[in-house]
């Protein structure tokens, strides 16, 4: 099978980006790898779709949106299940961990002043990360979130805990959840993460 000319393009950072990339990396797919230096955002901003990144080039054509993105390299480097009992799982824990991220940007984007951060800080640490990890500790049914199996879910897991967890919410314990830490190590020990995380970390 012949795989498509892929390029993904984004800012020199994780935030929104870094998942959809580790989905490509995992999965061994050519890809060429553009990372928009921020002092040249004004100027490429106005030719994008909807003045956003991530953004996904398949043979020259351009798609948006990191899941949209993430999910199509799932099923192109089969990270993403066949079945629809699988699919719903996949999913379900994919939009569960996304609650995540939307918290960090509530947080740390859209509210001002100290005081009201660390509040919603506390909030979260103490009311929705313990619910969201104890989701997908439960829907766990082995090593991966499908068994022995790695799919898009647990490079979700790895993304959500190495980066929106460690830069956001550092204080956050993960020690009651050591399915959760057992896909993050096994997803970091994999050859082509490993050296993606050489090069860009």
């Amino acid at each position: 099978m012949t795989h498509p000319e892929l390029k993904i393009t984004y800012f020199p950072i994780t935030a929104r980006g870094d998942f959809p990339r580790l989905a490509l990396v995992y999965a061994g797919l050519d890809l060429q790898d553009e990372r928009i230096a921020f002092a040249d955002w004004g100027q490429r901003k106005t030719t994008l779709p909807l003045g956003q990144l991530p953004q996904l080039s398949v043979n020259n054509e351009v798609y948006v949106q990191s899941m949209g993105i993430a999910r199509y390299a799932g099923r192109l480097g089969g990270l993403y299940p066949a079945d629809s009992p699988a699919v719903l799982k996949v999913d379900s824990v994919l939009d569960t961990l996304l609650e995540v991220t939307n918290k960090f940007i509530d947080i740390y984007f859209h509210t001002q002043g100290t005081g009201r951060q660390t509040k919603k800080i506390i909030q979260a640490t103490e009311e929705l990360f313990p619910k969201v990890f104890d989701y997908v500790e439960s829907h766990n049914q082995g090593k991966f979130v499908l068994g022995d199996q790695i799919s898009l879910a647990d490079i979700s897991v790895f993304d959500e805990v190495t980066n929106t967890m460690a830069d956001g919410f550092p204080e956050f314990s993960l020690a009651p959840y050591p399915k959760v830490q057992a896909i993050v190590e096994a997803i970091k020990r994999s050859p082509r993460i490993a050296t993606y995380l050489a090069m860009h970390t």
